[in-house]
């Protein structure tokens, strides 16, 4: 009963009134039993046996969910109209299909169902045959109204049996009557003819009957064969349509990294359903709309806010359009069109709708794998454009990744890091010593805590880090690899030396002239020294060079604190650069370290234009430098070049010269040199520092020419300007005050 309730209810009402009916017409027969002869139940049990045996060797044809069965039983109704009664062939027919289904255990409802459909047809078979009026002989009318009734008996029958499957199966009743290549009608001739040759054969002698198993053996394995060349033809189609949804399937989901083209796609999807062309519409940033015939077509921008895809499809008279919508994203639409000259059926439409959601997957798949890759894109650019090294390590200490800036601090390109070991790569000395004899060991990747390593280079320079590292945890929480940031931090820490060494320098600076000045105070106050105009000029003309001295030390600073804060003033004048070199050399050759300096200077005057007080400020730092640091009785020689319009004036000095090392960082702020002469004569580092920078200010470059054992060659170069005439800014050196004012 479960089986009868799981039908639509339509398929129940019609077993319901077909069952009806069908008692109806076996009612209206039962009165006629009572006058059946002997002749009559032979014939009626003859009837019964044989077309229960005929039940058992029916040909199937398969729809979707039912069947419909093909037996020879049509043929022994037609000599059973011809010569028995017609409740004899009734009630044959009743218990005849009544017995060969309950053989085969079909449902209840199936076998009530096929029992009234066939009384009913063979009732109106009856009735047709009947109205012909005929008697028992054989006559060509007699065979006429055989044919017309078996006619009427095969509409009927066809009729019931595609109807009951057609409801269940939710298909067209045409669909179910069209049967490939006319199965049904071939049948019901066959049988027919089959059944008036028994007929004939019948009327002439009983004895000629068994002749009449080999054409229906014969018949039976022709539509048996036949069914199953179709059947195979069928499953070679579809066969043929799943490769071909396998085909689309593999073609839409190929790599997502390269130009997709779907025609190919569209081409199956045209073979699998036999349609006429195919049509792929799909609007996301703009539309695309694809055929089967020509490819990509179309591609424009949305006409406005008309963003239906439905609009893009051809239009072709004539012809049935199918459209599967293509959906499930905001920004995902599109639409998948059939074109054909018939309609689809309900499972080819099914099939479109299933190839539509895969293009949906296929359009996410690519929106998913761009958004990745941009990302991956992205995080790559931060991650090389960062100056922090990053690296990954996993558990058992090897380099998965290395990122530029590791490539920059440690000296080691990504080929040589990547897949090694992070202690063979990345050594670091224990002790915090540069010295070679150190112990090596490696970086502590356990601990999240900000930590310092001295880092032992490709090229086997040492370098500050300062790193973190963090686990990264696996889908179970458990670490799996420690990522690693790591900065170059040498220079801050050698800031923070220099720092400390400036502090302390300039406390020494200063407490160097405080020293005396307060000395010779306290001695003048307590009257400790002696008191004669001669000795107290003595004393003040120290405590004056000592004064002048802590004053430069504060002018220095001043400046360099002008210079970070880009507050530096410059007032340009024209300056007489020949006469100002020589009173600048005058001036520091009275000082007390002062050695002789040779000036080598043109014939023609040099007049540039610059600020008189800055460039007096580097020439007296480049001479107290070649003081400091040239031996004694050794000279100093000063150079005024003209070259490609720029007055280039440089100050050498003999002695221990410089290396490398120091030549690139002497024009760092409170830089001093190694050498013993730097100790013994003391400063803070700032001078070269102020005079590179104005030198710079003043649109000219300070260089420096020196190597081991050769002294040192200090220039720098001002642009050049024609001589003043009439009332302009000039700097004036005795006589020329008057002149240049």
């Amino acid at each position: 009963m479960n089986e009868f309730r799981d039908l639509p209810g339509a398929a129940r009402r019609l077993i319901i009134g077909t069952a009806s009916v069908g008692l109806a017409a076996i009612a209206l027969r039962l009165p006629q039993l009572f006058h059946w002869n002997k002749w009559d139940v032979i014939t009626w049990l003859s009837l019964t046996v044989g077309s229960s045996i005929a039940e058992q060797f029916s040909v199937a044809v398969h729809h979707h969910t039912e069947t419909e069965n093909f037996s020879l039983t049509d043929a022994i109704w037609v000599p059973a109209l011809l010569f028995a009664r017609p409740s004899v062939l009734t009630f044959a027919v009743v218990a005849g299909t009544l017995l060969g289904h309950w053989v085969r255990h079909w449902a209840w409802f199936k076998i009530v169902y096929n029992v009234s459909q066939f009384v009913l047809a063979i009732t109106a078979a009856e009735l047709v045959y009947g109205l012909f009026e005929l008697s028992g002989d054989l006559q060509l009318l007699s065979w006429l109204a055989a044919a017309l009734a078996m006619l009427a008996y095969f509409v009927l029958n066809e009729t019931f049996i595609a109807t009951i499957i057609a409801l269940v199966e939710g298909e067209r009743l045409r669909k179910v009557l069209a049967l490939p290549a006319g199965l049904n009608f071939v049948h019901a001739a066959g049988n027919v003819t089959i059944g008036m040759l028994a007929a004939l054969v019948w009327s002439t002698g009983p004895l000629g009957l068994p002749l009449l198993v080999a054409p229906i053996v014969l018949s039976y394995l022709v539509y048996r064969g036949w069914v199953q060349s179709k059947r195979e033809e069928e499953q070679t189609r579809d066969r043929q349509r799943m490769q071909a949804l396998y085909e689309a399937g593999r073609a839409l989901f190929g790599p997502l990294d390269v130009k997709f083209d779907f025609q190919p796609f569209l081409q199956l999807v045209r073979k699998m359903v036999d349609a006429v062309g195919v049509e792929l519409v799909i609007a996301d940033n703009d539309v695309r709309v694809y055929s089967s015939e020509m490819g990509l077509f179309l591609m424009t921008e949305p006409d406005g806010r008309d963003h239906v895809p439905e609009r893009y499809v051809s239009t072709r008279p004539g012809m049935s359009t199918y459209l599967a919508r293509i959906s499930g994203s905001q920004d995902i639409h599109g639409v998948l069109a059939v074109h054909r000259n018939v309609a689809l059926t309900p499972a080819e439409a099914s099939l479109v709708e299933a190839l539509a959601s895969q293009v949906y997957v296929k359009q996410e798949n690519e929106r998913l794998f761009q958004e990745t890759v941009q990302q991956r894109s992205h995080l790559a650019d931060v991650i090389g454009n960062t100056s922090d090294g990053i690296f990954v390590v996993s558990q058992d200490r090897q380099i998965l990744s290395w990122n530029p800036a590791m490539e920059r601090i440690t000296g080691f390109s990504r080929s040589d890091a990547v897949g090694e070991r992070c202690d063979g790569t990345l050594r670091v000395r224990l002790e915090h010593e540069r010295s070679e004899g150190g112990t090596i060991g490696s970086l502590e990747l356990e601990s999240t805590e900000t930590q310092d390593a001295l880092l032992i280079r490709k090229d086997g320079t040492d370098r500050w880090i300062r790193y973190t590292s963090n686990g990264m945890p696996d889908r179970d929480g458990r670490t799996r690899a420690f990522v690693v940031v790591a900065r170059d931090v040498t220079a801050e820490l050698e800031a923070e030396r220099m720092k400390g060494d400036f502090v302390a320098t300039v406390s020494h600076e200063l407490r160097t002239p405080l020293t005396p000045l307060k000395g010779f105070l306290m001695s003048l106050d307590q009257g400790m020294v002696e008191d004669s105009p001669a000795s107290r000029h003595e004393y003040y003309g120290i405590m004056l060079r000592q004064a002048e001295r802590l004053e430069r030390l504060i002018n220095d600073l001043l400046d360099v604190s002008r210079i970070d804060s880009g507050k530096l003033a410059m007032e340009p004048m024209i300056i007489p650069l020949t006469e100002f070199l020589v009173e600048q050399i005058q001036e520091a050759e009275r000082q007390p370290i002062a050695r002789p300096v040779t000036f080598h200077r043109p014939d023609e005057p040099v007049w540039v234009s610059a600020d008189p007080f800055r460039v007096g400020q580097i020439v007296s730092n480049l001479l107290s430098n070649a003081f400091k640091y040239s031996p004694a009785n050794t000279p100093i020689e000063m150079r005024l070049l003209v070259a490609d319009g720029r007055a280039v004036v440089s100050v050498h000095n003999e002695g221990e010269g410089m290396s490398m090392n120091d030549m690139e960082r002497v024009f760092d702020r409170f830089y001093r040199g190694e050498s013993g002469l730097t100790r013994s004569t003391g400063g803070v580092g700032l001078g070269l520092y102020i005079s590179k920078r104005l030198v710079e200010a003043m649109g000219g470059q300070l260089a420096l020419e020196s190597s081991p054992g050769c002294g040192c060659t200090f220039s720098f170069d001002l642009p050049m300007t024609a001589a003043p005439s009439g009332l302009v800014p000039t700097w004036s050196i005795g006589a020329l005050a008057a002149a240049g004012s």
